[in-house]
């Protein structure tokens, strides 16, 4: 199993230079899983560079409350576009696993953001040894092979 990361979606969903290289990465691997998390970080970003491109909106603040009048219409295409991409391609969902004591010593012993920890710890749970990611980061977990 390979896990996939959050910016490998977030590449394929929105043109860059890694969108091509990310679709071919989602393509050509089978058994992949991702975490709800991960799912998590995926919808906050569609939303918040949607909200941008079409209202301006860059404040969280302003974002909530323009969700809490209009709602998400705006975006629940690009959303349920996104959950689809993840049914096609048979990712598995899985639940991160984390002890926060572990998680804050994986933070430090390997100079790790607390998500990009977290997915650390939840592969070494799983058993996953392979991730895709374009994060140069995961090249220091001596556990993981990054794919990217």
């Amino acid at each position: 199993m390979k896990f996939v990361d959050s910016n490998v979606f977030i590449y394929y969903i929105f043109e860059s230079s890694y969108t091509e290289r990310a679709k071919e990465l989602l393509t050509i691997h089978v058994d992949l899983a991702s975490t709800l998390g991960v799912v998590d970080e995926v919808l906050h970003v569609i939303i918040r560079r949607k909200a941008l491109e079409n209202y301006g909106i860059k404040r969280l603040d302003d974002l909530k409350r323009h969700i809490r009048v209009h709602g998400l219409g705006f975006v629940e295409a690009l959303l349920r576009a996104f959950l689809k991409l993840l049914d096609d391609l048979n990712i598995m969902v899985l639940q991160d696993i984390a002890d926060p004591w572990e998680l804050l010593e994986t933070m430090l012993n390997y100079k790790l953001a607390p998500r990009d920890a977290i997915i650390t710890l939840t592969c070494k749970h799983y058993g996953i040894q392979e991730i895709i990611t374009f994060d140069e980061d995961f090249k220091r977990v001596p556990w993981l092979k990054v794919i990217s």
